[in-house]
């Protein structure tokens, strides 16, 4: 019986068109998701930018939430091994686990995205979609980071054991809130303070970086939260 020699989904052995294919589609969603965000693109409109044919996605990625899935795989999938391999690392040497250490290795990886086109529209893309009204998206993006996460917090927990849960919650909220802007690199703060500078290189930005959040986490508890005076709110 003749067999079909057509490529089918899910094999590895695609040759050099349909991976070509497969990543101008990437390149051309994350582009569009980016700027318009996820609910803002259909599929046709990135088979059009791609240059592909209407059939192209569903052949592929099988639906728009796995593209969004398999862009974040692509950018940040050795990224996430690496910060997984540092954490390790730096959790056997001691105990507990120095906090500029672990800091150093939840954060410097994500900083080695560099400033391409396509690297600057995954930096846009990956900020829009921690908030994207989307939950289904949200669920996405976060699964994601699951491992990761998870670790860093074990990780921060063991090195920080005079913390509380709840006070260990607000400084790694900090800990997010700065990761997230120096990743951005948006030139907010340019702005405002009129400046013309850059965060440079990873290195530079880890150099100042690590030892502010690294000293936040060793401060001793606040304790009792004093209630605002009215001339302070």
């Amino acid at each position: 019986m003749k067999t079909s020699s057509a490529p089918k989904r899910g094999r590895t052995d695609a040759g050099p068109r349909q991976l070509d294919t497969r990543e101008r589609l990437l390149d051309a969603a994350e582009k569009l998701f980016a700027e318009r965000g996820f609910n803002g693109v259909s599929t046709r409109e990135i088979t059009f930018a791609a240059g592909a044919n209407s059939a192209a996605m569903h052949y592929h990625f099988g639906s728009k939430e796995a593209v969004i899935r398999e862009i974040f795989e692509r950018r940040l999938g050795p990224i996430n091994a690496e910060r997984e391999r540092l954490m390790d690392e730096g959790v056997a040497a001691s105990d507990p686990p120095d906090i500029a250490r672990i800091l150093r290795a939840f954060i410097g990886p994500t900083l080695s995205i560099g400033n391409s086109v396509g690297e600057r529209h995954f930096k846009i893309l990956a900020a829009r979609s921690s908030m994207d009204p989307n939950p289904e998206i949200r669920h996405t993006v976060f699964t994601f980071y699951d491992s990761v996460g998870s670790k860093f917090v074990d990780a921060i927990a063991r090195a920080c054991p005079h913390l509380g849960r709840e006070e260990l919650f607000w400084r790694l909220a900090c800990v997010y809130g700065a990761m997230l802007y120096v990743r951005a690199d948006n030139g907010r703060l340019q702005i405002i303070m009129g400046d013309d500078l850059s965060l440079g290189s990873a290195d530079d930005a880890l150099r100042f970086l690590i030892p502010v959040l690294a000293a936040g986490l060793a401060l001793p508890p606040v304790g009792e939260a004093q209630p605002l005076q009215p001339d302070e709110r």
